[in-house]
């Protein structure tokens, strides 16, 4: 690993610092500008949606664009967001910038998966990719708390501000310290999509919603599975969020360095059956009713640990069946990845109050077992038919990127 990878990571953290640091200021933003809390709120989802749809257009439209050049424009575009975020006198001005923000933070990140994915030696890759992951576990861990923290010491308007400042770091490091990246090879858009319309890329793709949907799931409605399992109030709640983003940020790196010893597969397969244990073990609580805190903070701890092993090896899975097209089937990476995320609410939210707290860690294990079943399907599919699959009896190996840096 070089010091090219230290931008990168900084972006990733940087955008989902952004994107969500809205929820600590919520209370503060909504009475500065007249509106109500549930209206701030859609900052967030804004800024997901709108993310969620430009990534594949942009990584489309800018196939040409030098990288460097790319990445320049965009964080001057997603820096000149936040500053007119934090001088918004309205909340539609405020709309309008996180709509900039998003649209920005969109064209730069599959760049950044794709040259994770590609600048690494084959038996890294996976590594790199795992260290963006933690980049986005670190900012709901650290960004977003410390984001709250200035928004309360000197108003919401502070919290973009900061996001401004994160900014400028990401665009300096860049240019300082990444690489020329080469572009992909000239091609027809029918042919630079031609992967995504697959059946194993487009399985790939849906593992990692399901994914994505199961996880914010359980942790938008850890409250009351908690509640339900142990009674267990605010400060404690709080304790579960720190020990399942330490968990998740360290079973990033043990992810991605398992998917380049072990191969994707071996971990997917690995990282699934820590969450189902996990999600058995919640559910066990839930009919119980009684569990002591600390029986909850280890669950919670395995719950996370099984998810964040989970997103390197898929990133680093569709990455070797991407071909030229690794940028774009990274960004529809990070698409499904957020419209996973807006999914994973909404199911929860039904499912909540149809059900009950109960029923949640059930159908995580669902979504679970259909994120392996894709996968292996996938494979296999891929494998039959010699579209996009690896070399002949690396089915199981580390999978190896593109030899281009998108």
């Amino acid at each position: 690993m070089g010091p090219w990878l230290v931008p990168l990571v900084l972006a990733l953290f940087t955008f989902g610092t952004a994107d969500f640091v809205v929820a600590g200021i919520l209370r503060e933003l909504a009475e500065s500008l007249g509106t109500s809390e549930a209206a701030a709120g859609q900052l967030v989802t804004v800024y997901s949606i709108v993310y969620a749809v430009s990534a594949p257009l942009a990584a489309v439209a800018t196939t040409r664009v030098p990288r460097r050049k790319l990445a320049g424009y965009a964080m001057l575009l997603f820096i000149a967001g936040n500053v007119v975020a934090a001088m918004a006198p309205t909340y539609e001005v405020l709309l309008v910038s996180r709509v900039v923000s998003a649209i920005a933070a969109a064209a730069v990140t599959p760049m950044c998966f794709g040259a994770a994915g590609t600048l690494p030696p084959e038996g890294q890759r996976g590594k790199a990719l795992g260290m963006l992951s933690g980049g986005i576990m670190l900012a709901q861990l650290l960004g977003v708390p410390l984001g709250t923290w200035f928004g309360g010491m000197w108003g919401w308007q502070a919290s973009f501000w900061m996001c401004v400042v994160l900014g400028v770091a990401v665009l300096v490091t860049m240019f300082a310290l990444l690489p020329d990246l080469e572009l992909p090879p000239a091609m027809g858009l029918r042919d630079r999509l031609a992967p995504v319309t697959r059946g194993p890329v487009l399985r790939g793709l849906s593992a990692m919603m399901l994914l994505s949907a199961g996880s914010m799931m359980m942790m938008t409605y850890i409250a009351p599975i908690s509640d339900a399992a142990s009674s267990v109030g605010t400060n404690g709640i709080a304790v579960l969020f720190i020990a399942a983003g330490l968990a998740g940020l360290v079973a990033t790196q043990v992810g991605g360095t398992a998917s380049d010893k072990l191969g994707p597969l071996r971990t997917v397969a690995t990282g699934a059956g820590i969450l189902v244990a996990a999600m058995v073990g919640l559910t066990v609580s839930v009919a119980w009713g009684s569990a002591p805190l600390w029986v909850l903070i280890g669950l919670v701890m395995v719950m996370a640990f099984g998810i964040g092993m989970l997103n390197p090896p898929l990133a680093v899975w569709l990455l070797s069946r991407a071909g030229s097209s690794g940028n774009e089937v990274m960004a529809l990476n990070a698409s499904v990845m957020y419209l996973g995320t807006s999914l994973g609410g909404v199911l929860g939210g039904t499912l909540l109050a149809l059900s009950g707290p109960g029923a949640l860690p059930v159908l995580a294990v669902v979504e679970t077992l259909l994120v392996v079943l894709l996968v292996v399907t996938a494979e296999r599919r891929s494998a039959g038919t010699g579209e996009d699959a690896p070399a002949a009896g690396a089915a199981d190996e580390p999978a190896a990127a593109p030899s281009r840096a998108h």
